[in-house]
């Protein structure tokens, strides 16, 4: 189930990138993460390579629940972020590893 959930939203993911959305990426290790509930992300709070801070907020299921997203942030794996920058906010679409 997972899985087609996963796909599913890789999939969204590739069309907005087709359609000429301004999705970006950024790859970091978690630093903090807020749970909307048991498999939606709130807040997702990372640092990049370089030391640069980033926060996040989602519209829905992004592809990693809370509590994955917190075994990384546990074991200190990086986790790759699509997201789009909408107002002031930046929107996560997907969360891979």
């Amino acid at each position: 189930m997972a899985q087609i959930i996963t796909l599913a939203i890789l999939g969204m993911t590739l069309l907005l990138i087709g359609c000429g959305s301004d999705t970006k990426q950024v790859r970091g290790l978690v630093v903090e993460v807020v749970g909307r509930n048991i498999s939606q992300v709130e807040t997702l709070r990372l640092r990049d390579e370089v030391g640069q801070n980033w926060t996040f907020t989602t519209e829905g299921f992004v592809g990693f629940t809370p509590s994955h997203l917190r075994e990384h942030q546990l074991f200190g794996r990086p986790v790759l972020v699509s997201y789009v920058k909408k107002g002031d906010k930046l929107v996560a679409v997907q969360i891979t590893d």
